[in-house]
């Protein structure tokens, strides 16, 4: 009878072995096993991230990531499921055992207080707009720096450090559904990056951090992430700006800030330069080139008797760092 577990360390073994050829993101199976344990490692992964499975005795018949995420719905604190890496064994699949295994994750979920579940799908929406789901939009917006000719501005940036973490926490943008993004929020998303580009090829992939400082306190901050694209770590190389906040809300501070990184290489062609951005926030010192919409789907269901309302993309704020 099949059962849903939490997956302890030989069944993660066995777990990380099978989604490897899917999810190695360029990395050696070394390397892609140090990545996973980096996250679980870090203060919000082990309080917020796990991995269950659904097996029947000793069998693996499906798995995901079991993120345990702090919201905010139209200004109240919620409760919501993350749903990710959700994977089925070849030799198991066509036997709705994915199916399964994410209907007894909401119904876990449920009995345990959580208002709604999120999911980001690489299979487009029909499949989990059968089970309650429902679209999100989100868009991919390339970047452009406008590079004054004068010269980048008089701005102090310097590298990020933990002691910078629980003053940018403080900054956010404000959405009827947006993440809480608490202090080991933050440094999970940096971990992350700078994991998968530590366990990568030397030199194929970078990550940097960087605060702007007005009277010795952090006021903006960027997270920035360089290297190959796509899942198996072999297309083009593009840059994200991961995430970002900024005391100001116009976000003048982040602007200068990539006006002075962008110097760095002024005499060379950055490469397409993405991000997801909040709705109608644009410092004046970016512009968007180009849109498209995101190549993974947003999607939501609320739990038990919760109500959402319907969502639009200007309703939501979820960098690229916090995807899963």
């Amino acid at each position: 009878m099949p059962e849903l577990i939490h997956a302890d360390e030989a069944r993660l073994s066995e777990i990380l072995d099978a989604t490897y050829p899917i999810w190695n993101e360029g990395l050696s199976r070394d390397g892609y096993r140090r990545w996973t344990a980096l996250q679980a490692r870090s203060p919000w992964g082990q309080a917020h991230l796990s991995r269950v499975a659904l097996v029947d005795g000793n069998e693996l018949l499906a798995s995901a990531k079991w993120y345990d995420l702090g919201c905010e719905l139209a200004g109240q604190p919620c409760r919501v499921l993350g749903i990710g890496a959700v994977f089925t064994p070849d030799a198991r699949r066509g036997r709705g055992h994915a199916k399964d295994l994410i209907a007894r994750m909401l119904a876990q979920a449920e009995g345990s207080g959580y208002h709604a579940a999120v999911l980001f799908s690489e299979i487009g929406a029909p499949y989990y707009e059968a089970m309650g789901f429902t679209v999100i939009p989100r868009d991919t917006v390339t970047l452009d720096v406008v590079f004054p000719k004068q010269g980048p501005p008089a701005t102090l940036v310097r590298a990020g450090e933990d002691a910078d973490l629980p003053y940018l926490a403080e900054f956010h943008h404000d959405a009827p559904l947006r993440l809480v993004r608490t202090p080991d929020l933050i440094k999970f998303g940096i971990v992350k990056r700078r994991g998968l580009a530590a366990s990568a090829p030397i030199g194929s992939r970078v990550v940097e951090f960087f605060v702007s400082e007005e009277g010795h306190r952090p006021v903006a901050y960027v997270l920035i992430s360089r290297g190959p694209s796509g899942n198996l770590g072999d297309g083009p190389d593009v840059m994200w700006l991961e995430a970002c906040a900024d005391r100001d809300p116009s976000g003048a501070r982040v602007g200068a800030m990539l006006q002075v990184l962008r110097a760095r290489t002024a005499g060379e062609a950055w490469p397409p330069f993405y991000s997801w951005l909040p709705h109608d926030w644009l410092p004046q010192q970016i512009r968007i080139v180009g849109s498209s919409p995101a190549d993974a789907v947003m999607m939501i269901r609320p739990l038990g008797k919760n109500y959402l309302p319907s969502l639009a993309a200007k309703d939501v704020i979820w960098w690229h760092a916090d995807a899963f």
